[in-house]
């Protein structure tokens, strides 16, 4: 199955937006490029509301050009269907490390350079300005999780999918009342549903580094009921308590 160009290989998993999979980019004298290509979703591609959305947020994350974030190469049309050619990124997920350090603790390091190095991507495209304007845009990810942060086999550490990165402003919004994201990540204001910035990233990406050093996230609770309730209302558990050796200058971090 071809989309423009592009020849999809196989899926490699479906969202609330879009399908993603794996592709290759044909060209000339015998150029071949294997690469991720998000594609919306048939029956949100009849929607002019969502199709719009879409490639606006495409055309604002093809902007950013940054070692810690995934490159997005081409966005567009072909034959009906609406995609996102982006960067491959040959490793796994912070999700895979993160389960791994339920068993085994991580080196402390290693976490801290993880993080530090998906800090740069974010603070990156938090302070990126409009390149006609001059304007700081206002983007944030709203989505940072383990799932969402990718380590290559050479070490390369990348944020990925601004799929619901957010501009102040911008007339596309997320309907009153519903939340976009996964829950244990979010801080108090996501959940009631009050205006972001990019603090909500960096709330986040401290969740992140906390189940990295100790294989567990930072309340104790495993329902999503339990968990907004404990995010809203009870402080979370400290580090140390989970990992009695971790050093005094990450527990200040977290």
């Amino acid at each position: 199955m071809h989309i423009g160009k592009y020849q999809l290989i196989r899926k490699l998993a479906t969202g609330g937006m879009a399908e993603v999979y794996l592709a290759k980019a044909a060209g000339p004298m015998g150029f071949k490029k294997t690469l991720v290509l998000k594609r919306i979703l048939p029956h949100l591609a009849e929607e002019p509301a969502f199709v719009e959305m879409f490639l606006s947020e495409a055309k604002l994350a093809a902007q950013l050009e940054h070692p810690n974030i995934v490159q997005i190469f081409d966005f567009g049309e072909a034959g009906g269907s609406y995609f996102l050619a982006m960067e491959l990124i040959d490793g796994p997920s912070l999700r895979k490390l993160v389960k791994r350090a339920v068993e085994v603790p991580l080196p402390q390091t290693l976490c801290a350079r993880l993080v530090a190095s998906a800090a740069e991507g974010l603070a990156y495209a938090h302070e990126f300005r409009d390149s006609a304007t001059d304007e700081p845009l206002g983007l944030i990810h709203r989505d940072v999780s383990p799932d969402n942060i990718l380590v290559s086999r050479q070490g390369a550490v990348k944020v990925v999918d601004f799929g619901i990165a957010k501009v102040a402003g911008q007339k596309h919004r997320t309907q009153t009342g519903v939340v976009k994201g996964k829950l244990a990540y979010m801080p108090p204001e996501q959940l009631q549903a009050k205006p972001l910035d990019r603090r909500v990233d960096v709330y986040a990406l401290g969740v992140v580094l906390y189940e990295l050093l100790t294989g567990k996230r930072p309340f104790g609770t495993t329902t999503e009921e339990g968990t907004m309730r404990a995010i809203l209302f009870e402080p979370f558990v400290p580090a140390a308590l989970r990992r009695p050796d971790l050093s005094v200058a990450l527990q200040h971090v977290l």
